[in-house]
């Protein structure tokens, strides 16, 4: 069985819905990454790989630990952006009144 059926083997038995893909590449940058439901492991050496695998695969589930803030945290950036977006069209509709206020004192 090679490296990347004994992975997938793990994934299926642990009920993790991903695919598996061991790519090895010579000097990357990443040694791995989860992408559009595919686990990708850039490794060369087979016991590197499998760190990297470990790796992947714990980030992966602890995303589902850190769903909860990161919803609450973008709820927050859309309320704020919201108020803020409020008291922007508030500022340029007011504008004009203050544009209008200093002409009239111009004036005098």
């Amino acid at each position: 069985m090679s490296l990347e059926e004994r992975m997938q083997s793990i994934l299926d038995r642990l009920g993790v819905p991903l695919r598996v893909k061991w790519i090895p590449k010579i000097n990357i940058a990443k040694h791995g990454e989860i992408t559009s439901g595919v686990l990708y492991v850039y490794d060369k050496n087979e016991s590197e790989a499998w760190l990297t695998f470990q790796h992947e695969v714990f980030e992966y589930k602890f995303k589902e630990v850190t769903y909860v803030y990161r919803t609450l945290v973008n709820s927050l950036i859309e309320g704020f952006e919201k108020l803020a977006y409020e008291r922007k069209e508030k500022f340029l509709e007011f504008l004009p009144r203050i544009l209008d206020a200093i002409a009239q004192q111009r004036e005098r």
